[in-house]
């Protein structure tokens, strides 16, 4: 598979049509998508603000998030808060108001690079989650470096740029011609957003004093209304009129070929006040145009009074006049300043010059993560997880993968076996149905065997308590499901302790959703239900809850892994309308977990104590489109599985173990392969992964068919006190355990927490 590009997030307030827009777009353009992958995320929508940004970006192949234009300001900061983990860097533009409370509540932040436009927007805000802020001039970066003390270089000025091919002088004839304008009539244009600060009635007041004398002249406003004051856009008009230049100068709203309408005119005027870097005269610049500005803040930089442009006074439609009619009457002079302009941005401002200085500062940023911790919860990193499904089928049959497999028997000499090829830790089962063999009464002898097996050959194992299956005579919908559950687990716990003196670690209840959706949905398991998907998952919830608290009063020590499938949901191009229904999907599968931790449903009991360590189950079938097929990893819409990862530490900040991975056939290898990479790749941004569990580790018989499925490490035949290895797993599987970190030394957990 191809290296997967670097994901950078753009953050911004509001979408419309500006500098920083153009940035992003420019940058989309320009980057190489092999390497960089940009998506935009929007917090905020008022009627009037113009479409035209969000369809450049998505006609690049930019994803262009606007579900926050239907949130409120909390709910925008909780989608925020969850969408910028799977990130690798996030770049807020606009002082958006909403990214540090995110960032707050996110366990994985990924690197923070403000971009700001303006002075007061480097002095607003905090800047401790900032590891970057850029200004795109001197007086911002300045400004910017003052509010980060002791990190003043973390403010960087990269100035906004254009892209040269855009402009070309062969569209003056063209645009000139789509505006009645003769191709010697002198025109003077003015480009950018209809906001106050941009004191647009200036121009407009020195285009009167203009056509006085020169009636010939015209004159172009273009740019659209700024929806935070359209009355603006409304008072320029009127002033206009007033001005008796209803037939001299035109509002052309917002374009799209704004380098072809700068290709035609012969002067360029920005007079604005509190600016920060204008961008637009920098494309005047390119369009080899000669600019009568104001000497506000970036322009200053931009323009080299008399030689690259004409700077006037602000609030001086006199003086700006007088600079009009000066070049009007001296083609020289404006082909002097032109030019000097143009090389100013050839050398500058052009996106060759910009680009690499975008590229060596996001690479350094995302080189600065730290990565996680080193594991330190496991005897091995690569574990392995026995199949112990104890469920009824539909016709009647309870299943027991233990006995099947024949593990029960062979117990010890399976954790030896493993133990040779460097998986000390495995995960394994009590089979309640065995156990409890009528309310309140336990028969260990189908589990002591095998925990006695564990301390004999030195392996740590997790005990799965709930695996699909519970004794026949109890109905999983009564209260009475909970408190005998909980009360098998206090029992089970004092088992544990009196069996070994190891910290015990559990798995209360296995893929409480999967569980919920199979027997609660689907009727595919036991018990056999539809549309009662949520009710069971409350249910296993509760006997989750009860249990882990029944086996702390027994053992404090105890640790909980928590295990369920993490999916994927996509919508399909063609039914875009689905992308809700598609969404309530995915984000179902953390509903166990939020409950576990309390963040929902905190009536049940749940607690962030209480969600411990998250177990993650991933297969080749865990990403599908809604109402379609399955998708592999070659897919297009395929979410890394690293990413995944991300998402749910983001959530959670909890340790992760990949508790279940695996496939059937001659793809094991591949497989791991694959999965052992993603999880390098998570650690490496921060992701405390404990471990990764091939699963499951022996071949077993199918659930449904009795089908003998070649899925482990270990054949199902046992012989000369071993089982047969499927050996180019096994060697893939050496290759990891290679590379895996050192164990811990857990001499000492006998007699510590």
């Amino acid at each position: 598979m191809k290296p997967e590009p670097t994901r950078i997030l753009f953050v911004f307030a509001w979408l419309v049509v500006g500098g920083e827009e153009t940035e992003v777009r420019l940058l989309a353009q320009t980057l190489d998508p092999a390497l960089y992958r940009i998506d935009v995320v929007a917090c905020f929508h008022k009627p009037g603000m113009p479409a035209q940004t969000h369809e450049q970006l998505r006609a690049l192949g930019v994803d262009v998030d606007t579900v926050p234009y239907t949130l409120s300001f909390g709910d925008t900061v909780a989608y925020l808060s969850r969408k910028i983990a799977v990130y690798d860097v996030v770049i807020s533009c606009q002082n958006v108001a909403d990214i540090y409370p995110a960032l707050e509540r996110a366990h994985l932040r990924p690197p923070l690079i403000e971009h700001g436009g303006l002075v007061s927007e480097a002095l607003a805000g905090p800047k401790h989650f900032t590891n970057r802020y850029v200004g795109v001039c001197r007086s911002i970066r300045d400004a910017a470096a003052g509010k980060m003390t002791g990190r003043e270089a973390d403010a960087v000025e990269i100035p906004s740029m254009v892209d040269l091919a855009e402009f070309a002088p062969g569209d003056r004839e063209r645009i000139r011609a789509d505006l009645g304008i003769g191709a010697a009539t002198p025109l003077i244009g003015w480009v950018g957003r209809l906001d106050e600060k941009k004191r647009v009635e200036d121009f407009i007041a020195a285009a009167a004093i203009v056509h006085k004398q020169r009636p010939e002249t015209r004159f172009l406003v273009v740019g659209g209304p700024d929806a935070f004051m359209p009355q603006y856009a409304e008072r320029l008009e009127l002033l206009a009129l007033s001005k008796n230049l209803q037939n001299a100068l035109r509002f052309l709203g917002d374009r799209r070929d704004v380098p072809a309408l700068l290709a035609a005119m012969d002067i360029f005027a920005w007079l604005s006040e509190g600016e920060g870097m204008p961008h637009v005269i920098a494309e005047a610049g390119a369009a080899g145009l000669p600019v009568i500005a104001t000497p506000d803040n970036g322009a200053l930089q931009q323009i080299e009074d008399g030689v690259s442009g004409l700077f006037v006074p602000h609030r001086a439609p006199q003086a700006v006049a007088s600079a009009m009619l000066r070049l009007l009457d001296a083609p020289a002079l404006r082909r002097q300043l032109g030019t000097a302009l143009k090389a100013k941005v050839e050398s500058t401002y052009s996106a060759a010059v910009v680009v690499p200085q975008w590229r060596a500062l996001i690479d350094g940023v995302v080189s600065e993560r730290p990565a996680a911790p080193q594991p330190s919860l496991f005897q091995s990193f690569y574990q392995g997880g026995f199949e112990c499904s104890t469920h009824c089928l539909g016709n009647g049959k309870r299943l027991d993968i233990i006995a099947s497999s024949h593990h029960d028997r062979h117990a010890e000499a399976d954790y030896r076996q493993l133990s040779t090829l460097g998986l000390r830790t495995v995960r394994d089962g009590f089979r309640w149905h065995l156990i409890e063999t009528s309310p309140g009464h336990y028969d260990w002898s189908s589990i002591a065997p095998m925990l006695s097996a564990a301390e004999n050959a030195g392996t740590q194992v997790i005990w799965d308590l709930f695996h699909y299956g519970w004794p026949d005579d109890l109905d999983i919908w009564q209260p009475e499901f909970v408190t005998r559950f909980a009360a098998f687990a206090r029992a089970a716990a004092r088992h544990v302790r009196e069996s070994s003196d190891r910290v015990p670690f559990y798995c209360p209840v296995n893929e409480i959703s999967f569980t919920a959706w199979g027997g609660g949905d689907a009727g595919y398991l036991n018990p056999f239900a539809r549309g009662r998907g949520f009710e069971l998952k409350v249910q296993l919830v509760r006997a989750a809850i009860a249990a882990m608290h029944a086996i702390l009063d027994i053992d404090p020590r105890a640790r909980f892994v928590h295990c369920d499938p993490a999916i994927n949901v996509i919508t399909a191009h063609e039914r875009p309308h689905e992308f809700w229904a598609a969404e309530g999907h995915r984000q179902a599968q953390y509903q166990g977990w939020d409950m576990l931790a309390g963040l929902a449903w905190p009536q049940l009991g749940g607690s962030p104590r209480l969600l411990d360590i998250v177990g993650v189950n991933y297969y080749s079938n865990n990403q599908w489109i809604h109402g379609g097929p399955p998708i592999d990893r070659w897919h297009h819409q395929y979410r890394p599985l690293h990413r995944l990862l991300m998402e749910i530490h983001g959530r959670y900040g909890r340790p992760i173990l990949l508790a279940e991975t695996g496939t059937e056939f001659e793809a094991r290898p591949d497989w791991l392969r694959y999965a052992a990479g993603e999880v390098a790749k998570a650690q490496a941004r921060g992701v405390p992964l404990e471990g990764l569990c091939l699963y499951p580790i022996l071949n077993h018989f199918g659930w449904d068919d009795d089908r003998p499925c070649q899925n482990g490490l270990l054949e199902q035949d046992f012989s000369g006190e071993k089982r047969a290895i499927y050996q180019p797993l096994a060697e893939e599987l050496a290759r990891w355990t290679r590379l895996a970190p050192p164990a811990p030394d857990r001499r000492d957990e006998l007699v510590t927490a």
